[in-house]
């Protein structure tokens, strides 16, 4: 399959603007746009997601006070009951219509994985009244973070990561992390978008060009020798 960058370079030439800084980032973020349309417009259709077009994501968390509000903090003796967040902003999921941030929010591993149920953090108190419910952890992202309730599973106070799937906005800011790799996704990594998807990606960043837009830079002009 091909990288971002070489779709940028197809189209860029196509557009007849094969040397333009400018417009080969516009074009960039055009596909980008374009992949996540496409996404979404299948969801609409088949309320699925392709397997291929998913990534899976492994989130730190860390101890938090339950509202996680300034000035408080784990251990503080202010009756704060403790949950977890993610270390760091999660990278934004594609958006879907199901309502839900992500397809799956999971503990590691195969053996003995927990399925962890998205529930608005207002709502997650009620959560195990509901009838067929057990008491088990919730999820909310908020802010860009991941909060998990773990306050009435306390066997799970040791946890330290989960595992996000989902298709994501920018799916090379996420590492690619194994246990006997570790490298990142860059413009020049396959793109992940199945072959089908080529032709409607490269049809609508071209439908959407607007070559009256003025797109300029202080940079001097490579004339391109080849084309």
């Amino acid at each position: 399959m091909a990288s971002i960058s070489q779709l940028v370079s197809e189209i860029a030439h196509s557009l007849q603007q094969p040397d333009s800084v400018p417009v080969r980032r516009g074009i960039a973020l055009d596909i980008i746009h374009a992949r996540n349309k496409l996404i979404r417009q299948s969801f609409e259709q088949h309320n699925l997601v392709d397997k291929v077009l998913q990534q899976r994501y492994y989130v730190t968390l860390i101890d938090c006070p339950d509202g996680d509000l300034k000035g408080t903090g784990v251990g503080d003796n202010l009756g704060l009951s403790t949950i977890k967040r993610s270390e760091h902003r999660v990278p934004r999921p594609v958006r879907l219509t199901n309502g839900l941030p992500f397809l799956s929010v999971r503990t590691l591993g195969v053996e003995h994985p927990i399925e962890i149920a998205y529930v608005p953090e207002a709502s997650s108190r009620f959560y195990n009244n509901l009838p067929g419910f057990c008491n088990k952890i919730t999820y909310d992202y908020i802010n860009q973070y991941l909060y998990v309730n773990i306050i009435n599973s306390p066997e799970l106070a040791s946890l330290g990561k989960v595992a996000v799937e989902s298709p994501f906005e920018v799916p090379f800011v996420l590492d690619d992390d194994h246990f006997d790799s570790e490298g990142k996704y860059t413009e020049d990594s396959e793109f992940i978008i199945s072959e089908d998807m080529v032709l409607d990606i490269k049809k609508l960043v071209i439908e959407s060009f607007n070559p009256n837009v003025v797109r300029e830079t202080e940079e001097v002009p490579i004339p391109n020798l080849i084309k």
